[in-house]
């Protein structure tokens, strides 16, 4: 990795409209050469788990109307910056509304965050089918674009009490 990287960070809800409707690649990358940056980690998907691009392993944003992340990448080695590519692994919002099953719970069954209407993201349990669905999302963006390395975010070992942990504890 080169010494002088920027982190893009991009979490961005479904509730916000025209995202990167006004992305001009000579504007991008005149920035970039002002900052004298030299990496920029580009966001696949964010914590709301969002794809910044097309996707048949992942939904694109739906405020989204392009490719944004290709457009970036192609911007940025254009002029020699390097595009590691960030994937949110840990939270993903829109499938833990959609599986809440597959977060991680505490020995009372509970979530971190204490539902869906207290702020906070949810994190997920990779011992559940959530970790194949990651595994497609990682997949899709290693062979579709050309990245200069994988950023995985909130990984790690966490103690769970999910009924696939204790189910394999028991097992």
């Amino acid at each position: 990795m080169r010494f002088r990287q920027v982190h893009l960070d991009f979490h961005t809800s479904e509730a916000i409209p025209d995202i990167g409707a006004r992305f001009d690649k000579k504007q991008f990358q005149e920035m970039l050469k002002l900052g004298r940056v030299n990496s920029i980690t580009l966001f696949s998907k964010c914590h709301h788990g969002w794809a910044y691009h097309p996707s048949e392993a992942n939904e694109m944003h739906p405020g989204l109307s392009f490719d944004l992340l290709g457009a970036m990448i192609e911007a940025a080695h254009e002029i020699d910056v390097k595009t590691p590519v960030y994937l949110s692994a840990g939270f993903d919002e829109k499938l833990a509304r959609r599986h809440p099953e597959w977060l991680i719970r505490d020995e009372h069954d509970q979530t971190e965050v204490k539902g869906f209407m207290q702020p906070g993201y949810h994190r997920f349990c990779f011992n559940s089918p959530y970790l194949d669905v990651l595994l497609a999302q990682i997949a899709e963006v290693v062979s579709r674009y050309d990245l200069d390395g994988l950023f995985l975010d909130i990984v790690g070992v966490r103690k769970c009490y999910c009924q696939n942990c204790v189910a394999s504890i028991r097992k």
